[in-house]
């Protein structure tokens, strides 16, 4: 378990995605300020009692710290799944694009042997038999890199090979991706032959499946070793001055401003309203500045 505090907060980033982190935790504590305080207004307004108010205020305060805690949590758990298994893909990807096309197809033999193919028998370039289940099958293995598609005339020659040797199953296997022609001619034979494409995803979870992809602590060991860079200046910058918070702001300064008329003698909620409106007001001119102001002057 890692409970390293800034790959806490990567994992809980990730989790949220475009959305920023100190917005996130800031808007759980506004959300849950506001709330009590709207309960031990409306308590007191029923029972009239300020310390059965503060009281229930004070339960409701602990209980919503409790569900946010949950919440935090269940983003951390979420966000450390997207992160390991991002890593594993990226480790898994590297290592295919270093691999030799002869050591590529030991590894693809290694991965039918598994699904329960055996006595493979080599038959051309990159095409091998195999037997399972007491029916020949047909592996044709296509090592390509990034962007490459698998063409037409691949898929004609695996075709051609398996009509002629009479064999009804084939498995295609590459490292990039297939082409609509390709793909078209594919299900044009599919009452006649049946051929199963393994893309890069197909081989990532067989190699998954089977164990051969290091296990999750490897990258947990990785995680914690990484530099995460410090940008909380920044980030709060653009937390506090981010122009969907200006919504939050206005309905803050309204309901703190609405509490202190319910309630004269209560100064304190005034003086929120009055923060809440500036953080309105300067963040309303900052959007400016930089969307309009600043890009006229650049240009």
């Amino acid at each position: 378990m890692i409970k390293n505090s800034k790959i806490t907060k990567r994992f809980i980033k990730e989790a949220l995605g475009s959305r920023n982190y100190f917005s996130y935790r800031a808007d759980l504590l506004l959300y849950k300020l506001l709330l009590s305080i709207l309960v031990l207004l409306a308590i007191f307004f029923i029972s009239g009692d300020w310390s059965l108010s503060v009281i229930i205020a004070a339960e409701v305060f602990v209980i919503f710290t409790l569900v946010n805690k949950l919440n935090i949590t269940r983003k951390k758990n979420e966000g450390e799944k997207k992160v390991i298994n991002k890593m594993k893909r990226e480790h898994f990807k590297k290592r295919i694009d270093e691999i030799n096309p002869e050591d590529f197809e030991m590894l693809i033999g290694f991965l039918y042997e598994k699904k329960g193919c055996k006595n493979f028998v080599k038959k051309g370039k990159h095409m091998f038999l195999t037997e399972k289940e007491g029916l020949i099958n047909c592996i044709k293995i296509y090592k390509l890199y990034d962007d490459i598609e698998l063409e037409k005339i691949d898929v004609r020659n695996l075709i051609t090979f398996m009509l002629q040797n009479n064999v009804k199953i084939g498995h295609l296997v590459t490292t990039g991706c297939i082409s609509k022609e390709a793909n078209e001619l594919i299900e044009k034979f599919e009452d006649k032959l049946s051929i199963e494409v393994v893309d890069l995803e197909g081989l990532f979870i067989m190699m998954e499946q089977y164990g051969i992809l290091p296990e999750n602590e490897y990258f947990y060991n990785k995680v914690e070793t990484e530099k995460v860079g410090d940008k909380k200046k920044l980030e709060l910058k653009n937390n506090v001055f981010d122009n969907k918070k200006i919504f939050v702001y206005i309905l803050a300064a309204a309901f703190f401003y609405i509490a202190s008329t319910i309630l004269p003698e209560n100064n304190i909620s005034m003086y929120f309203s009055y923060y809440f409106i500036i953080l309105t007001v300067i963040s309303i001119f900052y959007i400016v500045w930089v969307k309009y102001i600043s890009e006229q002057v650049k240009n």
